[in-house]
Formats: C-alpha cells, structure tokens, sequence
C-alpha cells in the first residue's frame, strides 16, 4: 500500500507561470510554499522527516528529483497544484511512477481541492487532500503505514482516493477555527538564503469579501480566521533570529490584513517596540482603510499596500461583488502615496459585465495612477477558476470560456468572451497599457506570443 518503510515524507511544489507567484516587484520575487512548510511542519512535530523540493523557484532536471526520491526512500510523495499546472503534475506523476512504481503519489493545494477528479482520472496518482491538508496527510500517512490498521481510508475526512476502480470522495474536513494551535511554521525545511531577503508570513486564513471571481472563500470556508498577534509576533522573533540580518522585510501574505483594525494596531506596537528595523508590507481592501489606520501603518513601517481595484467602472465593480466605491478608492490612493507607502494597483479585464467602453475606462485609470502615483500595476485577464461563484454560474453570465487547456489558466491569457468583447479586445487593452504595467507581469505576458 505504501511506499518504502522510512519516517520520510517529500513534499514538492510545481512550477507555474502566472507572475503573481511572483509578487509584484523584483524585490520581493519570490517567497517559499508557506503551504507545503506548514505541512512538513506538521509532519515533524508528529514524528516524520520532511523534505521541501520547490520547483516554481530552484528549477532542477528531472534526474535530480528521481535522485532526490532514491535518497529519500519516503513514504509518498506530495505535491502542491495549482489550476495552471494540473496537467503538469499528472506528467510528473506519471514520470515517477515509471521509475517508483510502488511509491504514493498524492496532489493537493487549489486545483485538487476544487475539481478533484482532474486529478484521480489519472491511473499514477493515488490520492487527493482537499482543502488545509496537514491532519489529513497526517492520517494518511499513518493509514498507509499501518495498512490501514491504525485508521481506515474511509475514515479520512478531506481524503479523495480509489477502490475497485471507483473515485471515493470522503466528506470534507472542518477547518480548524483556532490557528494558534498550529506549530509555529519551521522555516528551516527550506533554504532562505536563496531566496529574496524578503520573508512572508500569514497572520489570518480567508477573506471577508465576496467577490465572484475569487475562490478564496470555496477553499479557506466563508468564516474569516485570524491569528492572535502575539502568536504572530513570536514566529517573527523566531525568524529574526533564524536569519540573523540587521534589517528584515516582511511581507503579509493574508487576503486582507487590515480587516480588524485594532489587530493592526497590536501588531504595529509590538512590532516597533521589538525590533525599529523591521520593515513591511501588505494586501488589503480599500473598504477597511481609513486615514487614521494609514496613519498608524506608515508611522510604524509598512513601506508598500497592494490594493485590489479590479476595474474602474463603479457598475462593473457592484455586479462582480467586489464592495469598493471608487470616489473612496481616489482618495485612500491618495492618501497612501502622501503618507509615502508604495502603492501596487492590481485590475482586471474581462469581467462579465465589461465592454469595450468599460476596458477602456479601466486603461485611463491605470495610465492615470501610473502618472499621477508611480504606482505599480498589475493588469491580468478575468479568469473563471473552477470553483468560484463566476465558473459555475458561467452560462447565466453569459460567459463562454475559450481556453482548452488548464495551463492556459494563469491569468496573462484571455480564456473568456461575451456578447459585449472579444478574446483580442482585451488584449488591445493589454498592450496599450503594457507600458504602465510592473516588469514581471510585462514580461510573462508578451512572451505568451499571442499574435500568431
């Protein structure tokens, strides 16, 4: 049933494409799986080894990874796919068993949480974790070890596997509602020296918004979980010290970190009273802020603020939930460039209820923030993700989706066409806005070669 007979688990995280695993500037590109760290964390404290193979960043030939797997011996083999890189991970499965036959194979992470089948249709994987993975691999691990004897497969909640040729989906697993249970994450499962000096952590799980294009809520549940800071600011003391460097820059990897405006404020007291020279930034919704809480952030050291705009027309921006006023938008933009915070501006095209004129809209704002602020600009192409709200209500949106291939899901093609736009309107907005856009989402873009 399971693979050798070791403590050893290898955990490996896939390449893809799409520029926002990247982040936004060359100086924070690019940050280590907290996911899969956060697994292999949890493995360890229960008596396993883990070993981190993380393929978007340090790119190695396939041999390496075979050796890796002979070195290992471990017990099975996961891996972290993404919507883009499903195809992918199947391929690479299908290497590793022509070489390892009998080790276990197992996807998790957004695309297999969502439509699992993608994944099981495959005859070389064996199973599939949805939703937060770490008590269920852990079980897993143990059922394979103890040929089901300590657990049964069936009794695995969030587990996806086969018997007699049949896909059994078991029931999903309650997420945990306290994450201050979980281990402090153990970042030395990775080497951080090669990656940027820029160090990421998460203080909050989900996201109170509900816009349609987001699969936030379908995979982190529609209760926004929060981290207590104190927890927050220990594993930051910790990783001080791991990294032992005079300044630190962090970035905050959550949804929406400024939702609760008094944890904010807690972590900015602890954070200059611990260490002046600890520098960050962060994601956050224009609805949360305030001249007050900007106030507060730029006294106490965030140095950038990513806000997800999305589109410059106030009816497209209500029809796609998205909950932002754009005369509010002007102004926290404003503000934030005065109280000199970096600003980064993320838009999409594309959306349902866009036309030409509404994209066109959408690029003067982008040309006007760029000009006005130097902000820097993240443009993608709406992309309905299987599992959001936009994906299984696409008909009655009058979506069609053109794409036929997952990898063609990176957010830098355009998959989608209505009545009201075409596939090359939104790359004519694209490129007349190429000029304002951040280098990295240039770049992956134009080398996709869409003009045949």
């Amino acid at each position: 049933m399971g693979g050798y007979n070791t403590n050893n688990i290898l955990l490996i995280n896939l390449p893809i494409q799409t520029y926002l695993q990247k982040d936004f500037s060359s100086d924070t590109q690019y940050n280590p799986s907290l996911g899969l760290i956060s697994l292999g964390t949890w493995l360890e404290l229960n008596g396993y080894l883990a070993t981190v193979i993380d393929l978007c960043y340090h790119r190695m030939p396939f041999k390496e990874v075979i050796d890796n797997i002979e070195q290992l011996q471990p017990i099975l083999i996961g891996i972290s796919v993404y919507t883009e890189n499903i195809d992918l991970a199947k391929l690479f499965a299908e290497k590793i068993k022509s070489v390892y036959p009998h080790v276990p194979i197992v996807l998790g992470g957004p695309h297999p949480t969502l439509v699992p089948e993608d994944g099981m249709e495959s005859q070389y994987v064996d199973y599939i974790i949805r939703k937060e993975g770490e008590s269920t691999m852990l079980e897993l691990v143990e059922a394979i070890e103890s040929n089901e004897y300590l657990i049964k497969l069936d009794d695995i909640d969030g587990l996806v596997f086969k018997r007699d040729g049949r896909i059994i989906k078991n029931k999903l697993r309650k997420q945990c509602t306290d994450l201050d249970i979980a281990p402090l994450v153990k970042r030395d499962l990775v080497d951080l020296s090669k990656y940027k000096e820029i160090i990421n952590i998460f203080t909050s799980r989900g996201c109170p918004g509900r816009c349609i294009y987001c699969s936030a809520t379908t995979l982190s549940g529609a209760t926004y979980r929060v981290r207590n800071i104190e927890n927050v600011f220990m594993e930051i003391v910790m990783m001080r010290a791991l990294l032992n460097t005079k300044v630190m820059k962090i970035y905050i990897v959550d949804d929406t970190f400024t939702a609760i405006p008094d944890r904010v404020k807690k972590f900015t007291e602890l954070m200059t009273e611990y260490d002046p020279d600890i520098y960050w930034h962060c994601e956050s919704r224009i609805d949360v802020m305030s001249e007050e809480l900007l106030n507060l952030m730029s006294e106490n050291k965030c140095i950038a603020i990513q806000y997800g705009i999305e589109s410059a027309s106030q009816e497209v921006l209500d029809s796609i939930r998205k909950g932002i006023d754009l005369t509010k938008a002007r102004k926290i933009i404003d503000y934030t460039y005065k109280k000199k915070i970096f600003l980064c501006l993320s838009f999409m095209v594309g959306h349902f209820c866009d036309t030409k004129d509404t994209m066109e809209e959408t690029y003067l704002f982008i040309k006007e923030m760029y000009e006005k602020y130097r902000a820097e600009i993240a443009l993608s192409f709406n992309t309905p993700f299987p599992g959001t709200w936009q994906h299984t209500h696409k008909a009655k949106l009058g979506l069609e989706i053109t794409a036929d291939r997952y990898k063609q899901y990176s957010l830098l093609d355009p998959i989608v066409k209505t009545d009201n736009f075409t596939v090359n309107d939104q790359r004519e907005i694209f490129y007349k806005s190429s000029k304002y856009l951040a280098r990295a989402v240039k770049i992956e873009s134009l080398k996709r070669e869409w003009v045949k």
